[in-house]
């Protein structure tokens, strides 16, 4: 794993002329006290774990750069059962450079995280519970690309990107992606109508079976009627071997919507019709001065779980960036950056509020998924909730590895969170979280299971860079492979920065 996290650094060393950079190390102290382990139905196992995690944070700005980097490493030290000690490795980064100004830029990213390998398996509380169906799993991504102007009525796009999953498991396959984007918009003579013209090509390689590939070209008009309605008309095709042995060529035709009818609701979507049927991306966000709720549906192909290649900052950071950004319409971004994060941090709310983990695959799916957001700011109290359905399917076959899809012909997972957080003082906070999974198997091989959790944290500040917090969980997990089994928990922990 130290070779990946130098690829991954080295990666992200592109951005390296950022002019203004914040460098902050970090260490924290944990302790986890709980009756449970080996999350096992039987013969529990009860424990005291010990977790040691300096890391490092980077903030990068300039006028042609930037970086975002947090890394960290945690060492586990288990009171009873020492041969489980451990290391685990976290990073997330994401960085962009202006190579040629205002021509050629290159984007990068980097993230090593925890994943699931089967949706059945055990759904570990956290990092310190021994879960068998977890694994260290690098993801890379780099992309360069040129964007300009073209006769001077037309904005062009071309756009490389390479992509990487590395599960430290035998058990799933390494993949590798590649895609080549071009892009043209122009208008026309008649302001209210404009075009575009596109072309991406896809290929995914897994370490079993064969390549994948994807290639889809079209033409896009789009008419705006007034400054709240645009409707467009898509004609395209497709090339793809996703199904088949054999290429196969498709129709990849149909309509997209814009409709905005204020600056704090936004509805767009767009649906074609392809090679599996109706793909389609909706997306709908609506903002009040002191909530917003967002939801999104999307049909497609999907490569990896989203948990492997998310790099930003999270949706519950995202929502509350919003309500803050808009009720401070002249504030700069670092200072509403900062603003949320005093906000997530006095309440007690993660930043990201993802509710269904994923798992990694051997072969593309087929996923159909909806996501809901609302998040309420108040004087001292937030409240957040987040759901998510996710239904896949897989496309094509393969020989020599098992997976999910080797018992089941469609896999659903759903999950909700539910977030209270509560500002005691100027320094202390109280939060309160349920939160369920669910994965369902369709097909001969059906399973069912279950994870529901409740946890409640403490969190205060020690000083300008010290804080502390102590917690306590109950979590009870029915059914899948070998995942039955309840966990009591209490946490606490201690972090500096430098």
């Amino acid at each position: 794993m130290g070779a990946r996290l130098a690829s991954a650094l080295l990666v992200l060393a592109l951005p390296a002329h950022a002019e203004n950079w914040v460098i902050t190390p970090n260490i924290g102290i944990g302790e986890t006290l709980t009756n449970n382990l080996y999350l096992t139905s039987t013969n529990r196992t009860s424990d005291l774990v010990t977790s040691i995690t300096p890391g490092i944070s980077i903030d990068g700005r300039g006028r042609r750069a930037n970086l975002r980097l947090g890394y960290s490493i945690t060492q586990n030290i288990y009171a009873r059962e020492s041969s489980e000690n451990n290391r685990q490795q976290s990073l997330l980064a994401a960085g962009t450079l202006e190579a040629v100004e205002d021509w050629l830029f290159v984007d990068a990213s980097a993230t090593i995280s925890q994943q699931y390998i089967s949706a059945f398996g055990a759904v570990a509380p956290s990092n310190a519970n021994i879960d068998r169906n977890r694994t260290e799993t690098f993801y890379y991504s780099l992309s360069p690309y040129v964007r300009g102007r073209l006769f001077s009525s037309a904005d062009y796009l071309l756009r490389y990107s390479v992509s990487g999953t590395n599960p430290d498991s035998q058990a799933v396959s390494n993949t590798t992606t590649s895609q080549w984007l071009g892009r043209l918009n122009g208008n026309t003579r008649w302001s209210a109508l404009r075009w575009s013209m596109d072309l991406s090509s896809t290929s995914a390689n897994y370490d079993v079976g064969r390549d994948r590939d994807d290639t889809r070209y079209g033409l896009t008009l789009s008419y705006r009627f007034n400054p709240e309605i645009e409707v467009s008309a898509i004609f395209g095709r497709e090339k793809t071997n996703l199904v088949s042995l054999q290429d196969e060529t498709n129709n990849d035709s149909g309509f997209g919507l814009l409709w905005t009818p204020s600056p704090r609701t936004k509805l767009e979507g767009r649906m074609t019709r392809r090679f599996f049927g109706n793909g389609y991306n909706v997306a709908f966000s609506h903002r009040m001065p002191l909530s917003a709720f967002n939801y999104s549906a999307s049909r497609d192909v999907s490569y990896q779980p989203a948990g492997v290649t998310n790099t930003g900052q999270g949706s519950n950071y995202d929502a509350y960036y919003a309500i803050v950004a808009a009720n401070n319409p002249g504030l700069a971004p670092d200072a509403i950056r900062t603003q949320v994060n005093q906000i997530l941090q006095g309440r007690g709310v993660p930043t990201d509020g993802a509710v269904v983990n994923g798992y990694l695959a051997n072969r593309p799916s087929l996923q159909t998924l909806q996501q809901v957001s609302y998040a309420l700011l108040g004087v001292r109290n937030t409240l957040t909730f987040n759901a998510t359905e996710s239904q896949q399917q897989p496309l094509g076959v393969i020989s020599g590895l098992t997976d999910d899809y080797s018992l089941a012909n469609e896999v659903t997972q759903r999950g909700y969170g539910v977030i209270w957080g509560h500002q005691l003082t100027g320094l202390s906070s109280l939060s309160l979280s349920l939160n369920q999974q669910r994965s369902l198997a369709k097909g001969s091989g059906a399973v069912d299971s279950k994870t529901t959790g409740a946890y409640l944290l403490f969190t205060t500040s020690l000083g300008p860079r010290t804080n502390a917090n102590v917690g306590a969980r109950h979590v009870i997990s029915d059914g899948g492979v070998n995942a039955d089994y309840t966990e009591s928990a209490l946490t606490a922990s201690l972090s500096h920065a430098f």
